[in-house]
């Protein structure tokens, strides 16, 4: 792979990391695609991606020369060490007397029949919380200046009792950030190597408890992410890549690695919300569907209307019970919208203390992973029930990789559920197969009554590597009609990755009656935010000309407790008053079903996104076109819920599709990375983008 590369097409390389693979894909200038799978590591982060990328390079005869950038999706890397309580040692200094607003919190129960009900446990411990005699009023009028020895003396404390990293958040710092940013002064003249993370530049908004957490969890997870994108690059290097390194975040941009380093909370969902923004992509503005993501680990879904992914700021991370809003920890940043529906390919599946079938939330990850990886696994997941009911290729390999057991899938679904249970393994894994599709169809359902949807009116485009496994009985139980199967769905997000424009997003609180708001004032803040987040893209490499903006306004009816985000007129004045009432009204009432007219309306924040054009698909290429090979296909035996027995299926490669040609299943359509299941009465149509478009038969569970 050496010699000039002059003429020939330049690659852009994305990767994410997941709980059981990391999915790689390399874009080619001419549309060109080569993707891969490698088995992710959780102890050295780096060498999946290396191995990964050397043999995508390889098979494609590429010169490493011909990387031009590198988008990384470290959903993974910032979760578990939320999860796993894995981050730095970080010690907090906020203003005297408000040392314990992080353990208080909002002091509400997310369930309200539990007396024991119990919460995330606080990232700082008490001994590394030190207040300091400051206030600044809401308005940001300084009342009391900081001394700054004893700045310097709360710094020194928290080095001698072992911080790591330190987080400051300051009274109402979001109106004036001086006093913040003297303390990071005099913590770099002590430390000039410590990470120090300012709740004004983290989140400059209302809400002392939720800007807290989210401006400590940023210095948590900051050494570390750090150490990870510096070994990712290393490893990029040996490979003869220099390349530059960009980050995924959550709100489904793209950023600089500087600014990821600065500030990783950002990256908490950044795989998942690839995949999104893949998902819009594909189907554009025309259509309206919910964006499922079935991977390895877990399962997720976003509804996604006109062709945008909904944005929300109620994300929370480290939940105490899984599925229960209100026991995690709040993080205020814009995110897309995914909520968690259920398993992935490795969850496992068990017997409850009522002696039922369950799957997950416990999961084999990818050590040792599924029994049927023959890596030591013992206990059945997901994954060994496709196996067992013909879903996957018994004979065949996953993730490039990994030889599939079937005789293991087998022994451990009838040890650990089948004999107990009394039935056979069959049924055993139809019981897997079928709970796990139950669970995330009611979970679909709930999602979209919760946004005012009916979910019989959207089209399920699933991908990940279980995604198109699960899909059909997913959508069955959800009352879906149609199904969409993206190209290279089993490395969706990461191909998402490649699509993401870069973008960034800031907030200021300044509260103020609609009515009473000062124009001349809410324009400077939104200017200077804007000037900001320019600077921001033009250091990434966006030039000026290119960087577009979205103002908006968080508002809501006086009385009320919590906000909705409107866009705002274009030219702030107070002619644009009567738009400003009339753009909150139609959000407040796209989200509520209804309006309150006449009700006096309150400006709490104040928001500005700016964003980078999005990168071209450049026809994108999907599959070499063979025509129809469906005459002498193989056939496998494959067991299906609405029958109830095994039927002889054939199965075709991605590759034999013809696009505009109707397939009637049963079929089974291998892609790489993952397996299409077109069930009996389905119809199976293969578009030009690469797209299945699966029409599901009559039958319903």
């Amino acid at each position: 792979m050496s010699g000039s590369t002059s003429g020939l097409p330049t690659f852009k390389f994305g990767f994410d990391i997941g709980g059981t693979f990391t999915d790689l894909v390399l874009l080619g200038s001419d549309g060109e695609v080569h993707a891969g799978k490698s088995l992710s590591s959780q102890d050295v982060v780096a060498e999946p991606i290396q191995t990964g990328l050397k043999q995508l390079l390889a098979d494609g005869g590429i010169d490493a020369s011909r990387v031009h950038n590198i988008v990384v999706g470290a959903t993974t890397a910032v979760t578990n060490l939320v999860i796993e309580r894995k981050g730095a040692r970080t010690g907090l200094i906020t203003t005297h007397h408000f040392e314990d607003v992080i353990e208080i919190g909002r002091e509400l129960r997310y369930d309200l029949y539990d007396l024991r009900a119990k919460f995330p446990q606080p990232i700082v411990p008490r001994e590394l919380r030190i207040g300091i005699a400051e206030r600044v009023d809401n308005l940001g009028r300084v009342l009391c200046s900081p001394d700054d020895k004893d700045i310097e003396a709360a710094i020194l404390t928290l080095l001698d009792r072992g911080a790591e990293a330190i987080a400051v958040c300051l009274l109402h710092s979001f109106a004036n950030s001086d006093h913040e940013r003297r303390v990071r002064e005099i913590a770099r003249s002590i430390s000039p190597k410590i990470p120090v993370s300012l709740s004004s530049e983290v989140l400059g908004e209302i809400r002392e408890y939720e800007r807290t957490i989210v401006t400590v969890l940023n210095a948590y997870v900051m050494p570390m992410v750090g150490q990870y994108l510096t070994d990712i690059e290393a490893a990029l290097r040996e490979l003869g890549i220099n390349a530059t390194l960009q980050v995924m975040q959550s709100n489904g941009g793209v950023i600089s690695r500087d600014f990821g380093g600065r500030m990783p909370i950002r990256m908490l969902e950044s795989g998942p919300a690839a995949g999104a923004i893949a998902a819009a992509e594909t189907v554009g503005n025309a259509t309206n569907i919910i964006a499922f993501d079935m991977g390895g680990t877990t399962a997720k879904a976003c509804l996604i209307t006109a062709g945008q992914p909904d944005i929300t700021t109620e994300f929370e991370a480290g939940r105490v019970h899984r599925f229960k809003k209100g026991s995690g920890l709040p993080i205020r940043l814009p995110t897309v919208d995914l909520i968690e529906i259920g398993a992935g390919g490795g969850s496992i599946a068990a017997i409850d203390e009522t002696g039922l079938m369950k799957v997950g939330p416990r999961s084999a990850g990818s050590k040792p992973g599924p029994a049927c990886y023959g890596r030591g696994g013992l206990e059945p997941t997901v994954t060994d029930a496709a196996l067992v009911l013909g879903y996957l290729d018994p004979d065949g390999e996953f993730g490039g990789s990994i030889r599939l057991r079937r005789d293991l899938a087998e022994e451990a679904i009838q040890t650990k559920l089948a004999h107990p249970l009394g039935m056979s393994v069959v049924e055993a894994a139809s019981g897997i197969h079928r709970i796990v599709c139950e669970n995330m169809a009611a979970a679909v359902k709930i999602h979209a009554m919760e946004k005012g949807k009916d979910v019989r009116r959207f089209k399920l485009l699933a991908f990940g590597g279980a995604g198109p496994i699960h899909a059909r009985e997913v959508a069955r139980r959800a009352g879906c009609r149609e199904l969409l199967i993206p190209a290279h769905a089993g490395v969706f997000s990461a191909v998402g990755l490649l699509m993401a424009p870069l973008r960034v997003d800031a907030v200021r609180s300044r509260f103020s009656l609609l009515d009473h708001v000062n124009w001349e004032d809410a324009e400077g803040i939104l200017s200077d935010m804007q000037e900001h987040l320019r600077a921001e893209l033009v250091s990434a490499g966006v030039t000026p000309n290119d960087i577009g903006y979205r103002r908006s306004a968080d508002m809501r009816y006086v009385g009320q407790g919590f906000e909705v985000n409107a866009d705002l007129p274009e030219n702030l004045s107070d002619t644009q008053q009567a738009n400003a009432a009339s753009l909150f009204s139609r959000a407040y009432k796209a989200k509520f079903g209804r309006a309150l007219d006449d009700f006096p309306i309150e400006v709490v924040n104040w928001r500005v996104e700016a964003f980078s054009s999005a990168p071209q698909r450049s026809g994108m290429a999907r599959r070499q076109r063979i025509g129809d090979v469906t005459h002498g296909a193989r056939t496998r035996p494959v067991f299906f819920p609405d029958i109830g027995s095994f039927t002889p299926t054939p199965v075709m490669a991605e590759a034999g599709i013809r696009d505009e040609y109707i397939y009637h299943g049963p079929l089974l359509i291998e892609q790489a990375g993952s397996t299409i299941v077109v069930g009996p009465g389905d119809v199976c149509e293969g578009q030009p983008d690469g797209t299945m478009r699966i029409g599901l038969g009559e039958s319903r569970p």
